[in-house]
């Protein structure tokens, strides 16, 4: 069977090619143009199982013949090649980093929300909120904008964990001290601030883990997102 994807893909950059656009433009279609090709230059359609798939390639497929007819809109070019490079994904069978990714978006998420009100106060942790819930529908809808809520809850992960930390060795250093300042800080039992101190760090290794985890998945899969 002809492998119609790369024969779009390769009139799309000769048309490219004979176009006068400008090089922030051009590199931008440029670099998603090669690797759309890379992933489809030993594409067999014909390997493809379950009518879903089917149904996409097809759609991919008239998109493309339909955009070479009116290839001068810039943006449509762009939102192809984006397209194309995303159902490679669903083609191969190859979503099971972005799932995990999502999984571990949805416990780095909880874990900051539980750890950061100590350092960042609790109206920090509600207003986070709102941005983790968008970018965790974002994500399960395959949107590039749960990439960047990712990319934002990252960082503040990244500083809440090593808040926790630095506090935990303190606690390995001179834990009768701190349980002693814990128990007159808040006036619980020493049970209850054994467990203030102790918990709340090893849980800060969890999300530090879980965020650089979340972030390795979600980079390898952002192609797949649109």
């Amino acid at each position: 069977m002809e492998n119609e994807i790369l024969a779009i893909l390769t009139s799309i950059e000769e048309k490219l090619n004979s176009s006068s656009i400008s090089p922030r433009i051009r590199a931008s279609l440029t670099r998603e143009l090669a690797k759309a090709k890379s992933r489809y230059c030993n594409f067999n359609a014909s390997l493809l199982k379950g009518e879903t798939k089917k149904q996409v390639y097809e759609s991919l497929t008239k998109k493309g013949k339909d955009l070479l007819k009116n290839s001068s809109n810039l943006n449509n070019v762009y939102s192809y090649l984006r397209y194309a490079n995303a159902a490679y994904f669903d083609f191969t069978n190859s979503l099971e980093p972005l799932n995990t990714g999502i999984r571990l978006f949805t416990l780095t998420s909880a874990l900051l929300i539980a750890l950061s009100p100590q350092f960042l106060g609790a109206i920090f942790s509600f207003v986070l909120v709102l941005p983790i819930f968008l970018g965790l529908n974002a994500l399960k809808k395959r949107s590039s904008f749960g990439y960047i809520m990712a990319s934002f809850i990252f960082p503040v992960s990244l500083v809440v964990s090593t808040l926790w930390l630095r506090f935990g060795y303190r606690v390995l250093k001179d834990y009768s001290e701190v349980l002693i300042e814990t128990v007159q800080a808040t006036g619980k039992s020493p049970e209850i601030a054994r467990f203030l101190i102790t918990i709340p760090p090893l849980l800060s290794l969890l999300l530090l883990i879980s965020a650089c985890l979340m972030m390795i998945n979600l980079y390898k899969m952002r192609d797949a997102l649109i």
